[in-house]
């Protein structure tokens, strides 16, 4: 099996290796740094506090894009990086990335026209350079229409059709910290960096770290620390100094999902909004879609969370936008808001703020943060280039990044299409019905393969978490046994998309799930209530921002 090893062993890798490279933060940016340095030969370790995309890496829009809105400021250089890197993620991660069809409608009034669409859409299809996305369409208000009726009703005054991708971001980051960890990398989650331990010379060979599990704290030894931490990037920084000033700005993205038969659209549609915002309704299997918002976040981030404002703003701008559909708090499953890390500078509004990465070194450290989901793989060798040049001597003898071109774990060979059309005919025979057996193949790729083994093994397990969704509760043992799955909301949040895809958000499936987690890690009965009453608490505190009216 794929997998990483035993939590206790990596642990002991941890305090008894001296690496070259520490990594801190598990989220997409981290765990590609971990893969990239690890691809060259250096001996790394990556700490994640919590679970792996915990943080803002699991809360985006999903998406994986070139930044249509991005031409506005002429972020050319970002927006044909991101094009190229979108690419590369479909051919690189296809059961992680797969192309995503848009139609664009414009609204009068609003900060893009049709003309500007057309311009925009044709310096797009030429920031691509042919790298196999078809040509967008333009669209007149009947045409429009026809490919999107749920907009009747609408005062669109036309639209365009174009491509770009959707992506599980959580598996990603997932698959990126596996492939690290296939390279020779050690990731450890439920880690906490409390402190660097710093020589009378100023350098930094070591950390204390903190086993949030046990409460044990330990040392670890690094050449030098990439802190990739995001939003809490300054929290980081002040484990040194408590008086340091802030280095980054806070924008909260809110998200919302709705049952697909209330919206049942018929491929994403994106809106124009103000403040050069685009409201995206995304198809997502049962549920449909909505965000996001971009509002200055000042708070704690680990209280980020959508509030009931934004859970109105997104559905009073889908009201706009689909106006048949009259859709109401009722009709939201689940929302959830992340954070983008932005620089600090020219005030303004955050929407309009560049989404560059920050890259700043210092004796023994880098830090890397902000990007997008998009573009984590260039970043990641960026700041691993950056931690090279720190190490001196210690870096020479690190390889060229292998990243470029370097399949994800679960990348079959050959074409996909013809991979799960195999996988299903095959999966036949171990009892698993069709339709999730291509859903098996769709998440996993060619380590779906595993997942229909424990089914083999036990048949029960082929028993869907919750009815009427896909996911199988042989995916809850299957990411404790294999994919660091240590709670039950790893598993109803990032292994699978019960959270935000499951009316009442899998709250019933959650004691199940803790009953299978227990026996696969040992927990005490305490314990796995425990486990339970965190998911329920996750889940009430995304109803709580849905059960206020403003």
């Amino acid at each position: 099996m794929t997998g990483l090893a035993r939590r206790p062993e990596r642990l002991a890798a941890l305090q008894k290796t001296t690496f070259d490279v520490l990594v801190v933060g598990g989220g997409i940016t981290g765990a590609a740094v971990a893969r990239d340095a690890a691809s060259r030969g250096l001996s790394v370790a990556l700490i994640e506090r919590e679970d792996w995309a915990s943080g803002t890496s699991w809360r985006s829009s999903k998406l994986v894009h070139g930044g249509l809105r991005y031409l506005q400021s002429g972020a050319l250089s970002l927006v044909y990086e991101s094009l190229a890197e979108r690419e590369r993620l479909l051919r690189l991660a296809p059961h992680l990335v797969s192309p995503l069809e848009f139609l664009f409608a414009v609204l009068p009034g609003r900060w893009v026209s049709r003309p500007v669409l057309a311009a925009g859409l044709t310096l797009y299809d030429w920031l691509s350079l042919g790298r196999g996305a078809p040509r967008h369409r333009r669209l007149g208000r009947r045409e429009t229409l026809a490919a999107e009726p749920l907009l009747a009703g609408a005062p669109f005054s036309g639209g365009a059709i174009y491509r770009d991708a959707r992506a599980d971001d959580a598996r990603l980051t997932l698959e990126n910290v596996l492939d690290a960890a296939a390279l020779g990398a050690v990731p450890v989650s439920r880690v906490a960096f409390q402190k660097p331990l710093r020589n009378p010379d100023g350098e930094c060979p070591a950390a204390s770290l903190r086993d949030v599990e046990s409460g044990t704290v330990f040392p670890v030894r690094a050449r030098v620390t990439i802190r990739a931490a995001g939003p809490w990037s300054d929290a980081l920084r002040r484990t040194e100094d408590a008086a340091a000033a802030a280095r980054m700005r806070l924008s909260l993205g809110a998200h919302v999902t709705v049952p697909a038969s209330r919206l049942p659209v018929a491929r994403a549609v994106a809106i124009p909004v103000e403040s050069s915002r685009l409201l995206f309704a995304i198809p997502s299997g049962p549920v449909t879609l909505l965000g996001t918002t971009d509002t200055e976040y000042r708070g704690d981030p680990d209280a980020a969370a959508p509030r009931p404002e934004d859970v109105a703003y997104l559905l009073a701008r889908a009201g706009e936008a689909f106006p048949s559909a009259a859709l109401g708090l009722e009709d939201v499953v689940a929302a959830f808001a992340g954070l983008r890390t932005l620089r600090i500078g020219r005030r303004g509004e955050v929407a309009r703020a560049s989404r560059e990465e920050i890259l700043e070194t210092s004796p023994g450290e880098v830090s890397v943060a902000g990007g997008k989901l998009t573009t984590h793989r260039r970043m990641a060798v960026r700041a691993v280039d950056a931690a090279v040049a720190v190490l001196g001597d210690a870096g020479a003898r690190a390889r060229v990044s292998a990243t470029r071109d370097r399949s994800f774990p679960g990348t079959p060979e050959g074409p996909f299409e013809a991979f799960v059309a195999d996988f299903v005919r095959r999966a036949a025979g171990s009892g698993v019905p069709a339709g999730a057996a291509r859903h098996l193949a769709l998440r996993y790729g060619a380590r779906a393969e595993e997942v229909v083994s424990l089914v083999r093994e036990t048949p029960a397990l082929a028993r869907p978490i919750v009815p009427g969704l896909p996911d199988l509760e042989a995916e809850a043992l299957f990411a404790a046994r294999s994919e660091d799955a240590r709670d039950v909301s790893d598993v109803l949040i990032r292994r699978t998309h019960v959270f935000w895809q499951a009316r009442g958000q899998g709250a019933e499936a959650a004691s199940r799930v803790a009953e299978i987690l227990r026996a696969e890690l040992g927990w005490t009965s305490a314990e796995t209530e425990q486990s339970r009453a965190r998911y329920l608490a996750e889940v009430s505190r995304s109803r709580a921002a849905v059960a206020t009216r403003v």
